[in-house]
């Protein structure tokens, strides 16, 4: 049962970050990035600590190590992924930072010491075709923004292993609030050292990033440190990855965009990958089981 709630945790945390497409396509005209993850990560930080407080007091040396830990690699995922989107297309970015799936099980490899399945590496392979199909219509050479996006990849994939890993030993809401607090505080920084201030915002702008904080930052990352306490790093990289399936879909759903035959094609394989790795299969006729068991 905990799986399974585990399972639909991560394909909702899934969910709501590809909903964050839609909304960043228009507060990026307005709000520089960094800036934008400056806000998010700062307003998102004050809802976690407002919703920790009753938790504070269980919080040890140990769990602030990690929570800051996390933070300064999800930081810079995202400070990756914002640099490298400026210098290549965004179809090319969304691509190769979900190309983690691929770095995944090795990156698992080099922190625990344990070598991936071959289920687990087969997944990765057919659910970065599967985003292929999605994300990437024609291929124009690799230049600094590949590179730099690239980066992030590894981030995410570094991300994932070390969630997985401090998950199952600590309180997920302080996880979570050293997470995204130092994420807010590296993101403050960097956007005073390297932005000029922002311009007044309008409501619309405001909104946006409240709903990115919220819905993007807040319940997701809640969702994802449950769900990879009881499900297998290499699964739950493969559903996370999931964001750009369901970016893709809302994009269609909400801004009218409309979908290719390479879509269906690519959900299709990324849905396999997903079955690949859990290792789901159809029940066999009762004439070949027997002789299965035999």
């Amino acid at each position: 049962m905990k799986k399974s709630m585990a399972i639909f945790a991560l394909f909702l945390a899934a969910f709501t970050w590809g909903s964050a497409f839609c909304v960043l396509k228009d507060t990026l005209e307005n709000v520089s990035p960094i800036w934008l993850l400056a806000f998010r990560f700062l307003l998102a930080g004050i809802i976690m600590t407002l919703v920790c407080i009753p938790r504070m007091k269980k919080m040890s040396i140990r769990t602030l190590k990690r929570g800051i830990i996390m933070g300064i690699v999800l930081y810079f995922e995202f400070l990756f992924f914002t640099v490298g989107l400026q210098y290549t297309t965004s179809s090319k970015s969304s691509f190769i930072i979900g190309s983690y799936v691929a770095i995944l099980p090795l990156i698992y490899w080099v922190i625990r010491g344990k070598k991936p399945q071959r289920a687990d590496i087969l997944a990765a392979l057919v659910c970065i075709v599967g985003l292929g199909f999605i994300l990437l219509g024609s291929f124009d050479g690799v230049n600094k923004g590949d590179l730099i996006s690239l980066l992030s990849a590894v981030c995410y994939a570094i991300h994932i292993v070390v969630t997985g890993i401090f998950a199952r030993e600590e309180d997920g809401f302080l996880l979570n609030m050293l997470q995204i607090g130092t994420g807010g505080i590296l993101g403050l920084v960097a956007a005073m050292i390297l932005e000029p201030h922002p311009a007044a915002m309008s409501g619309m702008n405001i909104g946006s990033i409240a709903y990115l904080a919220v819905f993007c930052t807040v319940v997701p990352y809640l969702l994802s440190v449950f769900g990879q306490k009881y499900v297998k790093t290499s699964t739950s990289g493969v559903i996370l990855s999931f964001e750009s399936v369901f970016g893709c879909i809302l994009s269609i759903l909400i801004l009218g965009e409309h979908p290719g035959v390479r879509f269906v094609i690519g959900a299709m394989l990324m849905m396999c990958s997903f079955l690949i790795v859990e290792k789901i299969s159809l029940p066999l006729p009762k004439r070949v089981a027997v002789k299965a068991e035999k």
